[in-house]
């Protein structure tokens, strides 16, 4: 008679929990941001942009060398030593390049981990289930039409420490 009153009483619970979980409103709305928009908002985003500017006056006389000398090139009046100046000078930019896109990938770490929990944040307060890219969601054919109530840009930008 006892395991009946505890399997009962562990019944009740289970279903008692169940139900209450059941009158949990569960988000259903997508909504959409500007990604770009919201990441130059940020405060420190300056760090990044200066980090891509000391890059560009970095790389831009290796691309210009390297234009050159593949003008030469596709002319066919490239000497052999031309031909390996182009060869090191495009591996100059490529590992060039890498380690200006990894100076800007952890300075712009950072910012998008707090941009997304600002995003998680105002998406739970607002009941949204879901949050895309406005731009992602447009080029790839994903979303062909979204109402502009459901964009949040704004709401976050607001949100984001000053």
């Amino acid at each position: 008679m006892r395991n009946w009153t505890i399997l009962a009483m562990a019944a009740f619970l289970l279903l008692g929990g169940t139900l209450m979980a059941q009158n949990r409103p569960t988000p259903t709305r997508v909504g959409y941001i500007d990604a770009e928009k919201v990441v130059q908002a940020h405060k420190d985003f300056k760090k990044v942009q200066d980090i891509r500017n000391q890059a560009e006056r970095e790389l831009k006389p290796i691309r210009d060398q390297i234009q050159a000398l593949e003008a030469k090139i596709r002319a066919g009046n490239a000497t052999a030593k031309e031909q390996q100046d182009y060869r090191i000078a495009a591996q100059s930019l490529q590992e060039a390049g890498k380690k200006w896109t990894e100076r800007a990938n952890t300075a712009l770490k950072p910012i998008t981990e707090e941009i997304d929990r600002v995003i998680a944040r105002i998406a739970q307060q607002q009941g949204f289930a879901i949050i895309l890219d406005k731009k992602v969601a447009a080029t790839s054919g994903l979303v062909v039409y979204a109402a502009e109530e459901l964009e949040i840009t704004d709401a976050v930008i607001k949100a984001l420490p000053k």
